[in-house]
């Protein structure tokens, strides 16, 4: 036999190629390797990422869980998973509407909750459909196509004490969280949000659908850390219940309907931000008393206004401000363009921004904003960007 003839099944051999395998047992491998590596395997090549990010693998990563069974088998449940180290991309737990949140019941959801919290940077949590979800911090990411879903659970709702329980498991396993979004809060009960004190290192926090009628704690939640804090449709009430130190934006949209009560709140509580964003509910708010109000944030560079009409003379009781170097109007109904004595009171502004605005036109009525609108306007203010921005 020639050398050439011996050293043909070796070449041939070589020649074979991991990608030659076909998909599904592509999949099969990847099964044995723990999220995070196969995470890391995405990244190998162009196919890889293809099959690791497609529906039909992300869909393998699903446990099913039925809190419907008896003590004894849930008791089981629970000692099964606690001893497992597999990881799941979706957990889904099911119940019966109404049925009692029992300690069983309830080590099984916190179990689940831990799962999903280990090494989370950010977590979102829709208190309506009680839906968990973790995934890599928005910061991090070069685009939106690299957000990373970890793993996320679904639940029929059992009642209101799973969902302040699941809130609670997340503070409790969560402690270096950086992001948190609470959707759809829809309680009132004010020792809900307590537990979010342990969230030391937290920088963002929204918060949506809180209607708190109750004094706020005392002392008010603290979160040292804190960078940037929204609570959407929420009361004026809500700004009481943090204490936030380092804070350096602040939205709130908020369905009262007393401007003056509104700012005077945000003051007493969030006075030292460098951005702050004020949404109204109600069209009949007066905005010249939030520019009223204004020279109570020394910091303030950044403001935001939304959904409020806005007269000509909108700033006549503002104090001048030398700080303030943008403004922003969100979905305004505006008399004018021309804001009288917007030099004056506003003379460093380098930045006037127009968001889905609408603008009263002589016979016409309100029509939206257009390009053609902000030539004389920015003709006026050479000094100052005049941007209109559209989502």
């Amino acid at each position: 036999m020639s050398v050439a003839a011996a050293a043909a099944p070796s070449s041939a051999a070589a020649a074979l190629n991991i990608n030659d395998l076909p998909f599904e047992i592509l999949c099969d491998l990847f099964d044995y390797l723990p999220l995070t590596d196969i995470k890391t395997a995405s990244l190998v090549c162009h196919r890889w990422h293809q099959i690791i990010f497609s529906e039909l693998y992300i869909k393998r990563f699903k446990l099913m869980i039925s809190l419907n069974e008896i003590l004894p088998q849930l008791k089981l449940m629970a000692q099964i998973l606690e001893k497992s180290d597999r990881e799941y991309y979706s957990i889904f737990l099911k119940a019966n509407l109404g049925l009692p949140l029992t300690m069983a019941r309830l080590k099984i959801v916190q179990f689940v909750v831990q799962q999903i919290c280990q090494n989370a940077e950010s977590l979102y949590f829709n208190m309506a459909d009680l839906r968990l979800e973790s995934c890599v911090s928005e910061r991090l990411l070069r685009s939106r196509k690299l957000q990373l879903i970890d793993t996320r659970a679904k639940y029929i709702p059992l009642g209101m004490g799973l969902k302040e329980s699941m809130l609670a498991a997340i503070c409790d396993y969560s402690p270096d969280l950086v992001d948190l979004v609470i959707a759809e809060m829809n309680i009132n009960n004010p020792k809900a949000l307590e537990k979010l004190s342990q969230l030391s290192q937290l920088k963002l926090l929204l918060i949506s659908d809180y209607y708190p009628y109750a004094l706020p704690p005392l002392p008010p939640i603290n979160l040292p850390n804190l960078e940037n804090l929204s609570l959407i449709n929420t009361t004026d009430q809500a700004t009481f219940y943090f204490k936030t130190d380092n804070l350096k934006r602040f939205f709130i949209h908020t369905n009262g309907t007393d401007a003056p009560k509104t700012m005077q709140s945000i003051a007493t509580n969030i006075s030292a931000i460098s951005r702050l964003c004020v949404h109204f509910t109600a069209r009949t708010i007066l905005p010249e008393h939030v520019f009223e109000q204004l020279d109570k944030f020394p910091n303030l560079a950044t403001l935001e206004l939304g959904a409020v009409a806005i007269p000509a003379d909108v700033l006549k009781l503002m104090h001048p401000s030398s700080l303030l170097h943008k403004l922003i109007f969100v979905e305004c109904h505006l008399e004018t363009l021309f804001l009288a004595d917007l030099k004056a009171k506003l003379p460093e502004l380098r930045q006037l921004v127009f968001d889905s605005c609408m603008l009263f036109q002589a016979g016409q009525g309100f029509q939206r904003v257009q390009y053609h609108d902000l030539e004389p306007l920015r003709r006026d203010l050479p000094n100052c960007r005049v941007l209109l921005d559209y989502d």
